[in-house]
C-alpha cells in the first residue's frame, strides 16, 4: 500500500490544481472527515449465479484505495478505511453525503426504498453510479442488455418527471478540483456490441447534479487494478481524476 501510495502522490502532484501536501501535524488518519457509504441494494438476479453480489463489485479493494488517493493528492482527511456498507433503504444512509453504488443493472426498488432514496437526494446527497453498460452482453453475463435502460425505469419510481441528461465539459462537476480537459476515456474492459464511455447525471429542482453515471464504464475497476500491473497509470490517474471531482463537487454543492 505505501509503495503504491507513493507511486499515485507522484503522478497526481504533477497535474492536481490545488495539491498541497499534508504536515505531520495534520489529523491523524482514524478520524477522517470524509466517510462515503457503499450502497448495499434488493437486486434482480433471476436465478443469476454469479461469484459475487452486484453492488459488491470491487469490494473492498476499490474503497480502500480511492479514499487513501483522496487523502493524498487534497487536504481531505480520508483514510483507506474511510468507507461502510450501507443499505439503500436504512436511515443510516443519511449520515453520508457521498455514496457509491454498483451495477445498477440489478437494481430493484421497492416501495422503501423510493422513498428513503428520494429523501437523502433530496436532503443532498449525491449519488456516483458505476459498472454500467449500454449493449447486449446478457449471452455472457446473464446480466440485463441495458443497464442504463433498466436503472432509468427504477429512478422513475423516485423521480417520474426527471430523465437522465448527458453531461458534457462544460459541466461544472468536470471543473471542481481536476480541469477535465476530455471525456474521451478508455473502459477497463468491454463487452461485444457496447457502446463508447459517456457520462450522464440526475439533475434537482435547481439544476444541480443529485448524481452522476458511468456509463460504459468501471471505473472503480481501475481503482482496484493499479497496483496490479494490469492497467495504465495514465487510465487509472485519469479514473481517480473524474471520481476525486465527483467527492469535491458533491461537498461544495
Amino acid at each position: 500500500m505505501r509503495r503504491r501510495l507513493l507511486l499515485i502522490s507522484l503522478a497526481f502532484s504533477v497535474g492536481a490544481l490545488l495539491f498541497v501536501p499534508r504536515s505531520s501535524t495534520d489529523s491523524p488518519r482514524d478520524d477522517p472527515e470524509f466517510v462515503y457509504a457503499r450502497v448495499r441494494y434488493h437486486m434482480t438476479l433471476d436465478g443469476l449465479a454469479m461469484r459475487e453480489l452486484p453492488w459488491h463489485h470491487d469490494y473492498p479493494y476499490s474503497d480502500e484505495v480511492f479514499p487513501s488517493v483522496l487523502a493524498e493528492v487534497t487536504n481531505i482527511k480520508s483514510s483507506r478505511t474511510a468507507y461502510n456498507i450501507v443499505d439503500i433503504d436504512s436511515p443510516e444512509i443519511f449520515k453520508y453525503p457521498f455514496a457509491y453504488l454498483s451495477e445498477p443493472g440489478f437494481v430493484n426498488l421497492t416501495a422503501k426504498d423510493v422513498v428513503n432514496l428520494g429523501e437523502w437526494l433530496d436532503r443532498g446527497g449525491f449519488l456516483l453510479v458505476d459498472d454500467m453498460r449500454t449493449s447486449d452482453y446478457s449471452q455472457y453475463t446473464g446480466g440485463f442488455e441495458n443497464d442504463i435502460g433498466h436503472f432509468r425505469t427504477e429512478m422513475k419510481k423516485v423521480y417520474p418527471d426527471r430523465e437522465f441528461v448527458r453531461l458534457d465539459l462544460s459541466d461544472s462537476v468536470f471543473n471542481t478540483f481536476y480541469k477535465i480537459e476530455s471525456l474521451e476515456m478508455r473502459a477497463p474492459y468491454i463487452f461485444p456490441g457496447q457502446g463508447r464511455v459517456e457520462f450522464l447525471g440526475l439533475r434537482d429542482s435547481k439544476g444541480n447534479l443529485m448524481m452522476v453515471l458511468n456509463n460504459n464504464n468501471d471505473i472503480s475497476e481501475f481503482w482496484e487494478w493499479l497496483d496490479r500491473g494490469e492497467m495504465s497509470m495514465h487510465d487509472a490517474t485519469t479514473s481517480f481524476h473524474f471520481g476525486i471531482d465527483d467527492v469535491l463537487y458533491a461537498m461544495t454543492h
